[in-house]
Parts: structure tokens; sequence; C-alpha cells
């Protein structure tokens, strides 16, 4: 439990430095264009407050209204980030972050008159559960097809309901309520198999897999201690082999002695021999 919130600790703090980083980034005019995919993302949270307001005044229509305007921006920031060549990490975050914040923040309001929202708001948050969960084990997640179509039928699901004291819209409402909920379904499914079912068998008891910076360093260290293996080995082996000389040297000085000694002690006899006769 302390290393999942320690995982998620060190992601919030990964996750601001990276919007640090593309704040030093701006120098020029130029740089600051490519800062407006991010503004647009940011002013969905800036609309939450007069969307809020006006559920809580019974001013459905004018929420509604700008509930279509934040769900435009969440259109457009992409579509103008890849115009601009302005795309970036921090920037697919951020936009997730503000979506799940713009759901939660303006559903919840909504639970008062329509309690029905409850089950897709759930859903949604465990969806974002699983792709917190499998960026906390290092796993880098990609929103898929199934996910992106879901992201639009909640989005006009929840603008919807702000208009169902019109029939036609009342009907619409009901049936993008219900395949909310089977996209919703579906897109967890996929994830969950996705992402945690498949690096379950990499977990080993309550500890979590290492980030890829951890996997590099125990990769250098492996390499490390199987180099200084290698050395050792080949420094045994040229010990060995010095010994294995030495010890021919040792043999062929002993030879080279005991031949010596053959040699000498026949000349000592004679000598003796001389000297008897």
């Amino acid at each position: 439990m302390f290393e999942i919130m320690n995982g998620v600790k060190e992601k919030f703090n990964e996750f601001i430095n990276e919007g640090k980083n593309d704040l030093k980034k701006i120098k020029e005019p130029k740089d600051l264009a490519k800062q407006i995919p991010n503004l647009l993302t940011l002013s969905r949270l800036f609309l939450i407050p007069f969307i809020v307001g006006n559920i809580l005044s019974g001013n459905l229509i004018t929420a509604g209204l700008i509930s279509l305007g934040a769900s435009a921006t969440d259109f457009l920031d992409g579509k103008v980030a890849r115009t601009l060549d302005a795309s970036s990490t921090f920037g697919a975050k951020l936009d997730a972050v503000v979506d799940k914040i713009f759901i939660t923040t303006v559903t919840i309001p909504l639970f008062i008159t329509n309690p029905y929202l409850i089950i897709p708001v759930l859903l949604d948050m465990t969806i974002a559960s699983i792709n917190g969960y499998a960026h906390v084990l290092g796993i880098q997640t990609e929103t898929s097809m199934i996910g992106k179509i879901k992201t639009v039928f909640l989005d006009s699901l929840i603008c919807s309901v702000f208009f169902t004291k019109f029939k036609v819209i009342d009907n619409i409402s009901k049936a993008l309520y219900f395949s909310t909920i089977a996209l919703q379904l579906k897109t967890a499914k996929d994830y969950y198999k996705t992402y945690i079912k498949k690096n379950l068998n990499n977990l080993d008891g309550s500890t979590l897999p290492k980030n890829e910076e951890s996997l590099k360093l125990d990769d250098e260290e492996t390499k490390t201690v199987e180099l200084e293996k290698t050395k050792n080995v080949k420094l045994e082996d040229s010990k060995s082999s010095e010994l294995d000389s030495l010890m021919e040297l040792k043999k062929e000085l002993q030879k080279t002695k005991d031949n010596n000694e053959q040699v000498i002690e026949p000349n000592k006899i004679k000598v003796k021999k001389n000297d008897i006769f």
C-alpha cells in the first residue's frame, strides 16, 4: 500500500515537473502559441464554477450551453495541438486529468435530479483508476479507439441531461445512457487486460515493477557485475597459467640439477681412483 502511495506521489511530482519544463520553454511569442492547446484544456476547469452555479440555480439550459462549449474545447485542444505541432506528453496527461475533474464535478450536482448518472460517473472513475494504477506501475498507456468513442458518448450524455425537458432530446439521452455504460464496461475490460492483467505475473507479492529508469540502472549494474566476473575469471586463468609456467620451470631446473649431479659424481669417483693408484 505504501509503495502504491509512493508511486502515486512520484507520478504526481513527475507531472508537475513536466508542466514546469513546458513553461520554461516559453522564450518567444511562437513558443507561447504552442501553449494554446493546454490553455484550451484548462479553460474547462474555469468553466466548472459557472456550470455548477447555473445547475444549482435551476438554469439548466444555460448550464447545458456552457457545457457544450466546454465539450467543444475537448475536441479542439487535440486538433490545435496537431496543427501547431505542439503535442506533448504533458498535454495528453493534462487533458486526461481535466476531463475526469470536469465530468465528476459537473455531474455531482445533477445527482439530485438524475441519480442514475452515478453509474457512468463511477465507471469512468474506475477506468481512470485502472489507467492511474498502470502509470504507477510504470506502464505507458494509450487511449484506445473504443476509449475515445466512450468519451464522446459520455460528454454527449452529460450535455443532453440539461435539455431533457425536450422530448426528442430526452429519448436521445436515454439511448446515450445505456450506450455509454456499455462502452465504459468494454473500455474498462480492455484496459484491465492490456495494462494490468498481463503485468500481474511480473509482480512479486506487493512489490511493484520498476520503472524504465530503474530497469536501465539494473541493466547497467548487471553488466558491471558480469564485467567484473569476466575480469576475475581472466585474472584467475592468468594466475593459473603463470603458476603452471612456474611449475614447469621448477621441474626443468630440477631436471638440470639432477643431470649435473649425475655428471659430477663419476668425476669425483675417478679422481679418487687415480689418487689411489
